[in-house]
Order: structure tokens, then sequence, then C-alpha cells
């Protein structure tokens, strides 16, 4: 536990940087004027404006831009909304990606690295939109009222931010506690096997994966890794402690020994679109009404994933990295 929590609680600077950032657009008045620059395009893709708005606020999480899509009163456009915004590089993924950049990239690449997965977000939201916007197309017009600018005060950013903060710490503690003792458990179970060993029920449930995630460079530890990322993507790096027995510093050095750039981006590309975490899907349900619906939105994402990842990483093998 102690592993685990800490090397998540290590990126709680980052998170507090983005969150206050988030509360100088938001209460700035800019957030608004964002959808409305923003409705042309999204258009083209079955959406309005407030789909975009929608989109940046699933970057600090996807569970109350999910719920934002109320505003819209038209069903199909809400529901394709629903569908895109789990696609956003949220801020429970982005320590997963902090954490693997700094470790397997120099210090002047690792930020270009970042750069590249908010584009590979949006790159996604873009098929998906595409795909399904004949689906669910809508004609509902685009009504918005412009409120005035206003400054925000230091003290108003930082209370947001701080809030922001609190209950990100709230929900993700719950789930990394209980996520890296399941972990544990799994990594030492049955009794007498080497920790994380083959021989282990973790070890088992890799080994069962490795047909179909071998081909994109994810062996059989990360593939727990993921699993417990289904329950909520915290507890990714939770998990990594766990499962390597380090953390820090320590566990930055063991993954790059481990890994290469090619394996540990077709990581982090699947990690950012495959299935959203467990609350989200909950908020699928909760706010579609419709267990098709959020049956959709578990499986596409899964299957996108696995095909960017699968063609990031047999391609770049094919040209020799």
């Amino acid at each position: 536990m102690v592993d685990g929590l800490g090397t998540v609680l290590t990126f709680l600077p980052v998170i507090l940087v983005f969150f206050v950032a988030m509360a100088l657009v938001e209460d700035s008045g800019y957030l608004v004027r964002i959808a409305f620059l923003m409705d042309r395009w999204m258009a083209r893709l079955g959406l309005d404006g407030r789909a975009f708005v929608m989109q940046l606020m699933g970057m600090g999480c996807n569970v109350p831009a999910i719920m934002g899509t109320r505003v819209m009163r038209d069903r199909p456009m809400r529901l394709l909304s629903m569908l895109t915004i789990p696609m956003s590089l949220c801020s429970a993924r982005l320590q997963v990606f902090v954490f693997l950049a700094a470790a397997i990239f120099a210090p002047s690449r690792a930020p270009w690295v970042l750069l590249g997965l908010y584009i590979a977000s949006f790159a996604a939201v873009i098929v998906t939109a595409l795909l399904f916007r004949g689906r669910f197309a809508s004609r509902e017009p685009f009504v918005i009222e412009l409120p005035p600018y206003r400054l925000p005060t230091l003290r108003q950013v930082w209370l947001r931010g701080w809030v922001e903060v609190k209950h990100f710490l709230k929900r993700a503690t719950n789930f990394i506690f209980f996520g890296v003792v399941a972990v544990w458990l799994l990594t030492h179970l049955p009794a007498g096997a080497a920790p994380a060993g083959p021989d282990t029920i973790a070890g088992w449930i890799g080994t069962a994966m490795q047909p179909v995630l071998g081909p994109l460079g994810i062996d059989e530890k990360l593939a727990v890794a993921l699993i417990f990322g289904f329950v909520a993507k915290e507890v990714v790096i939770g998990a990594f402690a766990v499962i390597y027995g380090l953390e820090g510093n320590a566990l930055a050095a063991e993954f790059a020994r481990s890994m290469d750039w090619v394996a540990a981006t077709s990581f982090m590309v699947f990690t950012l679109i495959y299935t959203p975490c467990l609350s989200t899907v909950a908020t699928l349900r909760s706010e579609s009404k419709s267990l098709g619906f959020t049956a959709l939105a578990v499986g596409w994402p899964l299957v996108l994933a696995w095909v960017a990842s699968f063609v990031f990483y047999q391609g770049m093998r094919a040209l020799g990295y």
C-alpha cells in the first residue's frame, strides 16, 4: 500500500497545475467562447461547440464531463458526445503517461511524447465521431449566451484547483487502496510462488492474455496493470509499484531497463484509448439509460485501442525500430 499510494501521490503537483489552468480558462469566461469558435468545426463531426467544451472538461475527469452533456436537449447529439468524451486524456491517464515518458524518454523528448498523446486523443475523438455521426444524427441548433470577460482572482482560481484535487484524491485513494491490495494478492498467491512470477494468479492471467496483447508489445505484468486500469486509471501506477516491488526512481529505472520506446509508446496508446474506467462506465449507463449504448461505449474503445497500438507497434518494428 505504501509503494502504490506513494508512487501515485508524487504526481499531485502535475494534477494541481492542470486543474488551476482549467479554472483560469473557465472562470475568465473564455470557455464559452471556445464553444462558439469551435462550433463550425465540430458540426462536421455531427456535434456542436458544447461537445468540444465537454472534451476539455473530460481532460480533468470523464465523469463530470459526461454528466455535463445534460445541457444538450437532443438525445442523439448527447449520446454521440458521451461516446467521444472517454477518449479525452484525463488527469488519471496523465500521471501514467508522465511517469512512463520521464522513465523512457530523454527530458528533451518527453514533452513531445505527451503532446503527441494529446493529439492522438483528439484523433480518436474525430475517428469515433465520423464513424458514428450517421447513427446518432442530430438537428438541434446551437444557441449560446456569451458572458462578459472576467479576471479571476488568485484565491478563486486556487480554491477551484484545490477543490478539484481534493475530489481527485478522495476518489483516487479509495480505488488505489483496494486496487493495490488486490494486485498484491494476485501477485503473491498461491502461497510459495515467487512474487509477480509466472506461477502466481497474476502470472496466469497475464499469460492467458498474451495472444491478444503480445502483438502490441504488452507483456504479462503490463497486462495485469491494464486489468486494474479498468477499475480506475489511477490504479495503474500503483499496480506497477506492487507488481515490480519497486517505487519512485527505482521503478522508473526498471522500466527504462526492460522497455524500449516503441513498446512504451504502444502501451501508452492502448492505455489512452481502451475501455473507460468503472466510474465512467457507471455514469454512461446512468446518463444514457441504455445497456446497448453502454456496451458500445465499452467495446468500441477497446477495439480502437487494439488496432491503433497494433498498427503503431508492428509498423515501428517493420521499420527496424
